[in-house]
């Protein structure tokens, strides 16, 4: 992930909120009893304290996206989806610009294969960070659910581009190993993919073997052509 919520980032947002709300050093010492709470929890790998801490943090200051985006990466970090999705999409109601809670929804609704929630969010991630790998992602994701023509007009935009020749993605070769792969030729396979979903062998083979002829070494890429070959 790009964007990275702090603690320290959180705290200055909620000390700024809490001395226009309460008594000076009221508030504050609680918070920075629950921001060392925390940070031993973080320390000592002991995942509950730390959540607690966070609770108890936003209870303090409910308004706070940033506690928000470090509770919700802290569930992310544990594999507790549906919980960090729910948590972004509160720190997102406090923030609609909140990229790192944006983000942590997008892949924690892709992991749970809530794929339309996970392609919203993608899509206003995209909007903002202009990043082709985030499109990459939309067009397979709108492959999957079969919005073919999206995933198509969303490839050639990626393969338009020039960055999409230096910019790189990574794919298993198998259990241990990996390979880096060009995103342009990446897109052009999955072009390939989308016109075999939808019946188009030839066309589906011919884009295949664009890909390979960029990428003589794309190990997935020979398997899909050996099993369209099958065909």
């Amino acid at each position: 992930m790009k964007y990275l919520a702090t603690l320290l980032i959180a705290l200055c947002a909620i000390s700024a909120s809490a001395q226009q709300q309460a008594p000076k050093d009221s508030i504050p010492y609680e918070l920075r009893k629950q921001a060392y709470i925390y940070t031993l929890a973080k320390k000592y790998n002991d995942p509950d304290v730390a959540r607690m801490a966070l609770y108890n943090l936003i209870a303090t200051n409910p308004n706070s996206s940033a506690v928000l985006d470090s509770l919700a990466l802290l569930y992310f970090d544990y594999q507790q989806y549906a919980s960090a999705a729910l948590v972004a999409q509160d720190a997102m109601k406090v923030d609609p610009n909140d990229l790192f809670a944006t983000e942590v929804a997008a892949v924690a609704f892709d992991n749970l294969g809530v794929k339309t929630r996970a392609v919203n969010n993608y899509e206003k991630l995209y909007l903002a960070n202009n990043d082709l790998g985030t499109l990459y992602k939309i067009a397979f994701l709108q492959l999957e659910l079969k919005r073919h023509g999206e995933a198509i007009n969303n490839a050639d935009i990626i393969i338009a581009s020039p960055k999409s020749d230096q910019l790189k993605l990574v794919f298993p070769i198998d259990n241990s190993r990996t390979q880096e792969i060009s995103l342009k030729a990446a897109t052009i396979r999955m072009k390939g993919m989308i016109e075999a979903d939808k019946g188009n062998t030839s066309m589906a083979r011919e884009l295949f073997q664009k890909a390979l002829d960029m990428e003589p070494e794309f190990a997935m890429l020979k398997e899909q052509i050996a099993a369209l070959d099958k065909k």
